[in-house]
């Protein structure tokens, strides 16, 4: 609430000082005066003084006539002074009993665009002018930085100005100016509507129905930011989730392959986070888990085995070659087999990327086709009537073939279309699916061959050493168990701290989806 208590008006040329106080009561108070008698100036005045003149336009002229501004008389018959001076001062008091009094410059000194606010009622009581504070308006800033005075004002008020949506997508506070053409009626306008125009040209979203929700205090704002805030801390979320599972999916792409890991955060997971890490080993997928264990033990056996010497163990030695080359004959015929089923299901995952996108281009053609039809367009309908488009002769089809089949509608076209592209659209995500699969396989058959080899080369270097020195082959199987242990244990970890922070946030997205869920739906307060 605000109330007005004492105006000010004051214009100074060389030889005179002219004015005019204006006292208000408490409640109704009415200004009579013949025409052109400065009754719109005194309206105008209060707007400049609460620096809300862009209520009336983008332009930031001065609302005030030219007696404020550049010249003025006492009385029509002499002759004009110019101003050299002049100012507004209007004293106010709110709801708590705050009284203060703003002077804004028109001509003068200071930058109309700083306004004095001095506490008391220095207008009204003659009391002196103590404690006084400067501010600043219609600069970038004023309504939200502390030293902007409508920022200052609001707050004098006791409002607390909400965010709302501006037209580029960003946010910014229902400012003041949008507020008060529905608390002035302008004077040219206020003979056929009471609601002066809204200003525009701060991009705000429905303005009229935002300053309508906060004058009557209605709880559709409120909803409507909350609703926005969930929203958007869903998509922060759902980015958030994606880089995790990505980073997930991305270590366990080094080693085989992850399921159980959907592609977007819900409450299932949030209750119930399990997921599955597997490697393509010896022909088949093994849990991760489980190839650990087997691992930790054959590592637990090779350290506690006895080293022998090259003669002792050259039997098992020439044996084990033997099976490796076989074993290597096998995993090179499966790697080349992987390999090229992973080309052939590449290239079906292009082919199908490239009939949806066709299909994509077939969809907006018999859109625009459809929209042109119901706005009355004839052309592409005269030629199935056998009618020319532009002369309006018949056209013969003597020339072509003869055709009993009726072809199919643009409504039954686009749903056809439509169909087409959702199943196109799930066989290419399932083409995508099989493509990881199949790459999970290459790197793990890819990692036993390149692991036998190693072993084969091994043990073919141990097999040329002397009889009686100590054999190594288990010394350095040993080593690339290890190793290789070392490699899974490290992704084990990760999984298990991105899993960790994969489930925190899908316990918070299903929380913001709850709360976002129990907003009353839109249509109930809209």
């Amino acid at each position: 609430m605000i109330r007005l208590r004492h105006l000010r008006l004051r214009s100074f040329t060389a030889e005179h000082a002219y004015g005019a106080d204006i006292p208000f009561s408490p409640g109704l108070n009415i200004i009579q005066a013949p025409n052109t008698s400065g009754k719109s100036t005194c309206l105008q005045a209060i707007i400049y003084a609460l620096g809300l003149e862009r209520s009336l336009g983008p332009q930031l002229t001065i609302p005030l006539p030219y007696a404020m501004r550049e010249r003025i008389h006492a009385v029509e018959s002499d002759p004009y002074e110019v101003v050299l001076q002049s100012f507004v001062e209007l004293e106010i008091e709110n709801s708590r009993g705050e009284i203060v009094v703003l002077h804004r410059d028109v001509v003068g000194a200071k930058d109309s665009r700083l306004i004095q606010v001095t506490f008391g009622a220095s207008l009204s009581q003659d009391a002196p002018r103590s404690r006084q504070r400067d501010f600043y308006v219609l600069d970038g800033g004023s309504a939200v930085q502390e030293d902007g005075f409508h920022r200052y004002f609001a707050g004098f008020l006791g409002w607390e100005l909400p965010i709302v949506a501006r037209y580029d997508g960003t946010e910014c506070p229902l400012y003041l100016e949008t507020i008060f053409p529905m608390l002035f009626v302008e004077q040219k306008r206020g003979w056929s509507t009471i609601q002066g125009p809204f200003p525009t040209f701060f991009r705000i979203q429905d303005v009229a129905r935002r300053v309508m929700e906060f004058l009557l205090n209605l709880d559709v704002a409120q909803f409507r930011r909350q609703r926005s805030e969930l929203r958007n801390t869903i998509a922060e979320l759902n980015h958030r989730w994606t880089n995790e599972r990505n980073k997930l999916a991305e270590a366990a792409a080094r080693i085989g392959r992850v399921r159980g890991l959907p592609q977007q955060p819900s409450a299932e997971f949030a209750q119930d986070s399990q997921i599955d890490l597997q490697l393509y080993q010896e022909g088949e997928w093994v849990p991760l888990s489980t190839l650990i264990t087997e691992i930790e033990t054959l590592v637990s056996e090779l350290e506690a085995a006895q080293l022998q010497t090259v003669d002792a163990v050259a039997p098992q030695l020439e044996a084990r070659v033997a099976t490796l080359r076989s074993q290597i004959d096998t995993e090179s015929a499966i790697l080349e087999a992987v390999r090229s089923e992973y080309a052939a299901e590449t290239q079906d995952s292009q082919a199908m990327g490239a009939r949806v996108r066709s299909l994509e281009v077939d969809l907006r053609r018999n859109q625009d086709a459809q929209k042109l039809q119901r706005l009355g367009s004839e052309l592409g309908k005269a030629s199935s009537e056998h009618v020319c488009p532009t002369c309006h002769q018949g056209v013969s089809n003597e020339l072509l073939p003869t055709v009993e089949a009726v072809g199919m509608g643009i409504e039954e076209n686009i749903a056809f279309v439509k169909s087409q592209l959702e199943l196109y659209r799930s066989a290419q995500g399932a083409s995508g699916e099989r493509i990881q699969e199949i790459a999970g396989r290459f790197r793990g058959v890819e990692r036993n061959l390149q692991d036998k080899q190693k072993e084969l080369r091994s043990l073919r270097q141990e097999l040329v050493r002397p009889g009686t020195s100590p054999s190594r082959a288990a010394i350095e199987n040993l080593v690339r168990q290890q190793n290789f242990l070392a490699q899974l244990s490290g992704v084990d970890d990760l999984a298990i701290s991105l899993l960790d922070e994969l489930k925190a946030i899908a316990i918070e997205w299903a929380k913001t989806k709850d709360a976002l869920a129990r907003l009353p739906p839109r249509q109930s307060h809209e």
